[in-house]
């Protein structure tokens, strides 16, 4: 798929890196996702799977454009046991467009990122950091601020 690079405005094409590790402590795995996504890779995810002979092992996967493909690459035969990485080119992504709405809760002003896909809208989701913020802050349970976030949006839409 042909993605336009929001800073140049030219387009990347996507592609799917993925290898199994069977070796490795899987505490470097929250390392290994920050170094990822500094290095410009879309999205980092893992997957539990069992290998051959039984043995439980992690999918890594990495989803990156052209220009950021030889960094995460480097990346990850550097900071995981891996010795091979499958590559895939990825034909197609849809994409839901997105914006960020803020919304005035009782416990303070909370983020919201909103999903709209064929002219709808698909999801609503309260950004976690600012929900955390101000659940500390409150004294409050997380999920009593998050409920908050999505009433008062709805309340705005009229819902």
């Amino acid at each position: 798929m042909k993605e336009i690079d929001k800073e140049t405005g030219a387009q990347a094409s996507l592609q799917l890196l993925e290898t199994n590790i069977d070796d490795m402590n899987p505490q470097i795995f929250g390392y290994l996702f920050e170094r990822l996504l500094a290095a410009g890779a879309r999205d980092v995810w893992v997957t539990p799977i069992i290998m051959k002979k039984g043995r439980p092992a992690h999918m890594l996967s990495v989803l990156t454009a052209d220009a950021e493909r030889e960094a995460c690459a480097t990346i990850i035969f550097r900071e995981t046991t891996s010795i091979g990485i499958r590559v895939r080119r990825i034909d197609e992504r849809l994409e839901a467009d997105r914006h960020i709405a803020k919304v005035e809760t009782r416990y303070g002003i909370v983020a919201c990122k909103v999903s709209a896909y064929g002219g709808h809208i698909v999801n609503v989701a309260p950004e976690y950091e600012d929900c955390r913020r101000l659940a500390e802050a409150q004294q409050v349970p997380l999920k009593v601020v998050q409920q908050e976030a999505l009433k008062t949006f709805n309340e705005r839409l009229g819902d």
